[in-house]
């Protein structure tokens, strides 16, 4: 991929954004289609709203504080690292979902549907660390 100056922000960055969105988005767009988890609200809010505005907000600094175009670093570094952390918070939650739905405890679209946010904010995360690292 180009450097981060010119590719990853302005593909990236937005990228980012999006799956922050999707990450706050999830809990309520499985009650919509009929896939909840039988957990409270402020789990939901703890494992997801939380986790994907620290996501999205890391995602505004990098654009709109002018560090996806190479200024700062090591601020860029962190930035980067706490939006990675957040998603890993998000997938690391979601995990046990999996062994659930294989034990028929939890619904297997319920299951996917939530996990379905958390690595791939964790996976881009991680890809814009190591590409700017490689600066």
């Amino acid at each position: 991929m180009e450097p981060a100056s010119t590719g990853e922000g302005r593909r990236a960055v937005p990228a980012l954004a999006a799956l922050a969105v999707w990450a706050i988005a999830v809990p309520w767009v499985a009650r919509a289609v009929g896939l909840p988890l039988d957990v409270a609200t402020r789990l939901e809010v703890i494992d997801h709203v939380v986790p994907g505005f620290v996501v999205l907000a890391c995602a505004g600094l990098l654009r709109y504080a002018g560090l996806d175009e190479g200024s700062g670093d090591l601020l860029r570094l962190a930035v980067i690292g706490l939006a990675f952390l957040a998603g890993l918070w998000i997938t690391a939650t979601h995990a046990p979902l999996l062994p659930e739905a294989i034990d028929g405890i939890s619904p297997w679209g319920a299951a996917l549907l939530h996990l379905s946010a958390g690595p791939p904010v964790t996976l881009m995360a991680l890809w814009m660390l190591l590409a700017a690292t490689r600066r």
